[in-house]
């Protein structure tokens, strides 16, 4: 059954005050909907459009910590005005982070399945959104296959590993590649020896892969690492903001749009900022109404603005929600449309 968007728009009072703390933004969102919020701890979104329609997952639970979850699929036919419940996967007692990839004719999902801290990534995937596969494991178990892309017909993700629970020791970021999204191998090691943990992937001019890695614990919290083709040598230097938390990367339109957790200096309070990524800094562009337990957003490009998909527990509740941010026209098309 259709769950209907209750349509929330943002006061113009909370733009002002937002406008008012560091790294304040210059774009705010034209609108705001909660498309999902049942009283659990509703969490890590992720959206893709396969074939017209829109793709929105991510895990429910009784708390964010909680051993026990559920991720939950739902499918829009109108561009994220309404929303239906496509499926839900219960694989393990905790299943967690989905992961969407479109590769060809087939959607794929990824679910970091958990058993009492054993891991295992499983895969699934459907060519007419409405029967898939059997989960199939991918990788090394120990693995979390974090954001995979496509780059010149092949899969990669820079997975990376939580190492011993107990200790935290044996943390691990691995560039790894896949021809059908399905079988894995290792490319490179990417960092290891420090608190390695969601490492997102992005590839620009020349094939050059830029690697935005968050460290758990220590300084600096958030670097970056790249490397040119064939992708074995990584090297490193400080982002120009202080960390990076459930974060994505997308480019729409020529302009690398990044989007992350924040957390301000003096209060202390989380927020979700969208940044404009170019020449290796971070320009603030769009700060999404989130606090408390927020960020994992996804994007996907609709005409003049792109969609936003995020939770947040700033309402009270812990809710998914969906922003319509207008695109940035970049410096190459407004030269192109001067001529």
């Amino acid at each position: 059954m259709k769950t209907p968007l209750a349509l929330l728009w943002i006061a113009a009072a909370a733009f002002i005050a937002a406008a008012a703390e560091p790294d304040a933004a210059p774009v705010q969102p034209r609108a705001v909907r909660k498309v999902f919020g049942d009283g659990n701890h509703n969490a890590f979104t992720a959206l893709t459009r396969f074939k017209g329609d829109l793709w929105l997952a991510f895990r429910t639970a009784k708390a964010h910590t909680a051993p026990e979850g559920d991720l939950v699929v739902l499918r829009s036919r109108d561009d994220g005005k309404t929303w239906a419940e496509s499926r839900r996967v219960n694989l393990a007692r905790d299943d967690r982070d989905p992961q969407f990839l479109v590769m060809g004719r087939r959607l794929f999902l990824y679910d970091q399945a958990i058993n009492d801290e054993a891991l295992a990534c499983h895969a699934m995937h459907t060519e007419d959104g409405e029967r898939w596969s059997e989960p199939k494991a991918v990788y090394d178990p120990a693995f979390v296959v974090w954001k995979p892309v496509l780059h010149n017909g092949r899969v990669y993700s820079a997975a990376y590993t939580k190492g011993d629970p107990a200790s935290g020791r044996g943390r691990e970021a691995r560039l790894i590649m896949s021809e059908d999204g399905l079988a894995w191998k290792t490319v490179s090691t990417i960092s290891t020896g420090g608190s390695e943990s969601e490492s997102t992937l992005h590839f620009g001019p020349g094939g050059r892969a830029t690697v935005f890695l968050r460290q758990k614990r220590g300084s600096p919290q958030a670097q970056i690492f790249e490397a040119a083709p064939p992708y074995t040598e990584w090297k490193s230097r400080t982002a120009s903001i202080s960390q990076f938390a459930g974060h994505s990367v997308h480019t729409f339109r020529d302009v690398t749009y990044f989007f992350t957790r924040t957390m301000d200096a003096d209060t202390r309070k989380a927020g979700t900022m969208i940044y404009i990524y170019a020449e290796g800094k971070m320009e603030p562009y769009c700060r999404l109404p989130a606090g408390g337990d927020c960020a994992y957003a996804e994007a996907v490009e609709v005409g003049d603005h792109m969609l936003v998909s995020y939770y947040s527990s700033h309402e009270g509740a812990t809710n998914v929600y969906l922003a319509e941010v207008p695109l940035k026209e970049s410096s190459a098309r407004k030269g192109g449309s001067a001529n």
